[in-house]
């Protein structure tokens, strides 16, 4: 016998899981503001994990500042930001320990931030970003250090 609830909550799963994939990637399609946006919640992300540990004072940071920054306000876009920054942290923890998923996991993300490359005006504002972030914590690891560069590099 099928248990219809159990069925309408795999449903609401399987569409929540679809909607987070969705979001991940950016659509050619959207407005510099947008892959701005993602650009952003991304480097925060990369900066947040660079060492391969998930520092509360770094994730404060990087929630506050999603808050702050102009652009993702005037998009009215906080809370999906948010969202975003989430899902790529839980995906990107995922794989800490494995070097290989590790590596393509980050070139993915790294690929995605890329896309705010023809608009150098965001490559000043995310690499303040990346600075605050990876000093939230109280100290710069060489690790962050050396994120730092890669996505500058993708955004130059």
């Amino acid at each position: 016998m099928l248990d219809i609830e159990k069925i309408k909550k795999r449903a609401s799963e399987l569409y929540g899981e679809a909607g987070r994939k969705m979001r991940q990637y950016t659509p050619e399609s959207f407005s510099k503001e947008k892959k701005f946006v993602n650009a952003v919640v991304i480097s925060l992300v990369l900066m947040t994990l660079a060492d391969e540990v998930v520092e509360t004072e770094e994730v404060v940071a990087s929630l506050d500042m999603l808050k702050d920054i102009d652009e993702i306000n005037d998009l009215d876009m906080v809370q999906q930001a948010i969202e975003l920054y989430e899902m790529h942290i839980e995906e990107l923890s995922a794989v800490v320990g494995n070097k290989i998923k590790w590596t393509i996991a980050v070139a993915k993300l790294l690929a995605e931030v890329a896309k705010v490359k023809p608009y150098p005006e965001y490559s000043v504002m995310i690499g303040n970003l990346l600075d605050y972030i990876a000093n939230a914590d109280g100290r710069l690891d060489p690790l962050e250090v050396e994120m730092k560069d890669k996505i500058l590099e993708a955004v130059k």
